[in-house]
């Protein structure tokens, strides 16, 4: 017996509320899924319906913005969250020549170049961070860097000859580096910083 298809279904809490796409085999399970998406329990969901549209992105990892739009759906701009529907206009009442990338999409080619330069910024900082971290206390052994698009507060944890559960250095945003110790870990720490020392 070969297995069901998935298909496409149009899930949503009411004309107001939230909606979303997603792939099942049937109504009953694509209610489900769309009322987990959407953090309904199953009688919470108003309404459940086909969307054939969609059908041809099963299995894929997203669905193309530019698709929504064709079919009647309005996004944010993925820059500044203004709302885009297929046929927005700017303040000045003129056509807005959206962008498209994906699953995302811009009002325009300024916002998209905007967006890219905000992540590479943040990537940026991530890196200097990185270094300064790195050149500040060589002696220790980072073990998972928090760096970079999209957040604000870079950080990373270490560990150290000794220490049995480590710390971490933070920094808020402000450039200056925040270095923490477990505190089960603090006589250790003092230890290995007098071996360091001497």
């Amino acid at each position: 017996m070969s297995e069901k298809p998935l298909k496409a279904y149009h899930v949503g809490e009411g004309s107001e509320g939230e909606h979303v796409i997603v792939f099942a085999t049937s109504g009953a399970a694509g209610r489900r899924q769309g009322g987990n998406e959407l953090n309904l329990e199953f009688e919470e969901v108003q309404f459940c319906r086909r969307a054939p549209w969609a059908d041809e992105f099963a299995g894929q990892r997203f669905i193309p913005a530019k698709a929504y739009h064709d079919n009647g759906w309005w996004l944010f701009c993925n820059h500044c969250e203004t709302r885009l529907y297929e046929d927005a206009e700017d303040d000045d009442g003129n056509c807005r020549e959206l962008v498209y990338d994906g699953q995302h999409a811009y009002c325009d080619q300024g916002c998209k170049d905007t967006h890219e330069q905000d992540i590479a910024n943040a990537n940026a900082k991530g890196e200097a961070f990185k270094a300064k971290a790195l050149q500040e206390r060589p002696y220790l052994t980072f073990t998972k860097w928090s760096i970079g698009w999209p957040r604000i507060t870079q950080s990373a944890e270490y560990t150290f000859p000794g220490g049995k559960y480590g710390g971490s250095v933070r920094d808020e945003g402000d450039g200056q580096l925040n270095w923490y110790i477990a505190q089960a870990d603090q006589e250790a720490w003092n230890a290995f910083r007098a071996q360091q020392a001497a």
